[in-house]
Formats: structure tokens, sequence, C-alpha cells
């Protein structure tokens, strides 16, 4: 592959990577204020004093949801870093898990109104290390399309 070739498709990578950056950091942002919008739009309409904490927690729920991909992507690299430091030169193996899991709709219910607050609360303590991440990946990403220009 020629050096313009190979220049052209990491200007373009470059260029998507970035484009679907900025979409994440829109798209989270736009769900967490249309979340939030709405549960405190309830509270204005009903008087509640607890629609605000509840809205602000929800509000953070989707950087939650990236917070916790990021950290099941980072356990999954450390448990294949631990298999492949124990494996070395070895024998390479395969392992299948099952989760078998007997639910009504009242704990189903109860389990994903959790799993809302839970990553709520996510997003409140982890959000802006997504957030960062996500910008020097973005950097990143204008100095490589610069650079290579």
């Amino acid at each position: 592959m020629s050096y313009h070739q190979n220049r052209s498709i990491v200007i373009r990578n470059a260029i998507i990577n970035s484009l679907f950056i900025i979409w994440c950091l829109v798209w989270r942002t736009g769900l967490g204020l249309t979340f939030f919008i709405i549960y405190a739009s309830l509270g204005y309409i009903y008087n509640w004093p607890f629609y605000l904490p509840i809205s602000i927690i929800l509000g953070f729920v989707p950087w939650g949801w990236k917070v916790q991909e990021e950290r099941r992507i980072r356990e999954e690299e450390q448990e294949m870093r631990n298999l492949k430091n124990k494996i070395g030169d070895g024998v390479i193996y395969a392992k299948a898990e099952s989760n078998v899991e007997i639910t009504y709709r009242g704990v189903i219910f109860l389990k994903s109104v959790l799993g809302l607050f839970v990553s709520g609360f996510w997003g409140m303590i982890l959000g802006w290390k997504a957030i960062w991440n996500m910008i020097i990946q973005l950097v990143d990403n204008i100095r490589t399309v610069v650079r290579y220009m």
C-alpha cells in the first residue's frame, strides 16, 4: 500500500471516529437532558419536591451507561490479559458460561428501575471521566488529521 493510500485511510478513519465521538457526546447529553426535562416537568405539574433530585439522577443515566460499558470492557481486557499470562505458551482452551434467571414481571420492573438509578449514580460520579476520555480522543483525532494533511 502506498503512502498516499495509507495517509487517506488514516485521515478518513480519524474523521469518521471524530464525527462518531461528537455524535455520542451530543446524543448522550441530549438524551440526559430529555430525561431531566420530562421528569422535572412532572415535578412542576404535581409540585412534588423529590422530582428535581430524581430528574438530576435520571439526567446522568446515559453517561452512567457509558461508564458501565467502559468498566465492562476494562474487566474483559484484564481477564484476557490474566488468561494470557496464565497460559503463556501453553494450550488455549475455551470456556462457556450460562446464567439462568427465573424472574417475575414485578422483579424485572424493580431491577430496571434500580438499574436506572444505579446508572444515574455512576454517571454522576464517573461521567466526567467518560466525557474527558472522549474529548481527549477527539483532540487526538484532530491532531492526526492535521498532521497527515
